[in-house]
């Protein structure tokens, strides 16, 4: 049995995909009831977080991300408000909880500007970074799909400007973006842990399992694959990062994994029932403590075998140096 049949017949992880496809078709259906198409074909609209994941969970907030295809200097400022508006009345009706940090990424972002920026020194600055990863690592459609399909083409595109003619052609230019913005989200939160009124301990859960699953899920098939192009990337891109994970493993083909694969599903899936029983709590049950601290050890060794796999020998140096 394969790693994605073993992912497949993962009854947790089925559960919770289904959920998470269930609640974007009822995104989708406010959004396109919502948002005129004719007066706003020029944008599109994804979901990231544990929507993009499908790993949803009880208390699961929507992240939302609105691309237009103007220039950000053309675009309307009359138009921006009315897009806000409306994700954050949807927001409310489907009874999310509010936006982070006072919707302050809430935005209607460029998406030329956004290809632009890419590899330029300020695109974090703008959040364009961030979007531009969350597109490729963990994004699902509500509006426009059509269009978001061409954002994902003219993403993964310019990843790939120096393969024509290559066959040595690697993934390099892709894997460390990806690597960048892992070192920014660890940074981020090392900004989070001096400010002691937030909950900087679920943070710090979530980086050492969803985010770190969102990057090295998605680097592990990078590496692993025999033969990288632009329709097999954006194949992935469709994909959940535990899916491409398998996928990845799959790409191996060795089975002396399975095992603790099961026991990496089991342990993701603990984390998500410990993210819904802290809710609102800023710390963790003293009780939650040794186990919390056992998880992120077996989660993050299992990767590490994955990515220095012994048939990984064309990328492996590349992830350290």
């Amino acid at each position: 049995m394969g790693y994605s049949e073993i992912l497949k017949g993962t009854d947790s992880f089925r559960k919770r995909n289904e959920d998470a496809l269930r609640k974007i078709d009822k995104i989708r259906e406010e959004f396109e009831k919502n948002i005129d198409i004719t007066r706003y074909g020029n944008i599109s609209v994804f979901c990231a977080g544990s929507l993009g994941r499908g790993d949803i969970g009880e208390y699961s907030d929507l992240d939302i991300f609105i691309l237009s295809e103007e220039k950000g200097c053309n675009v309307k400022r009359i138009d921006t408000l009315e897009l806000l508006a409306t994700a954050i009345d949807i927001n409310k009706r489907l009874e999310y909880p509010e936006f982070s940090n006072d919707g302050k990424y809430l935005h209607v972002y460029s998406f030329p500007d956004m290809l632009d920026a890419l590899g330029a020194p300020d695109d974090d600055v703008r959040n364009l970074f961030t979007a531009r990863m969350l597109l490729l690592l963990e994004s699902r459609p509500v509006f426009n799909d059509e269009l978001y399909k061409k954002y994902i083409d003219r993403t993964v595109k310019k990843y790939f400007r120096d393969s024509v003619g290559k066959k040595s052609f690697r993934l390099l230019f892709l894997i460390n973006d990806i690597l960048r913005y892992w070192r920014t989200v660890c940074l981020n939160y090392e900004l989070v842990r001096n400010d002691q009124s937030k909950p900087w301990r679920k943070k710090n859960i979530n980086l050492k399992f969803s985010r770190m699953l969102t990057v090295f899920g998605t680097i592990m098939p990078l590496i692993a694959t025999p033969s990288p192009n632009r329709e097999a990337i954006e194949a992935l891109t469709k994909k959940t990062p535990m899916e491409r994970l398998a996928i990845g493993l799959d790409y191996l083909g060795d089975n002396s994994m399975e095992e603790k694969f099961k026991e990496f599903l089991d342990v993701y899936e603990e984390f998500l029932k410990l993210k819904e029983k802290m809710k609102s709590k800023p710390a963790l049950d003293k009780s939650d403590d040794s186990r919390v601290k056992e998880m992120p050890e077996i989660f993050s060794w299992f990767l590490y075998d994955c990515l220095t796999h012994r048939k990984i020998k064309k990328y492996r140096k590349y992830l350290i140096l």
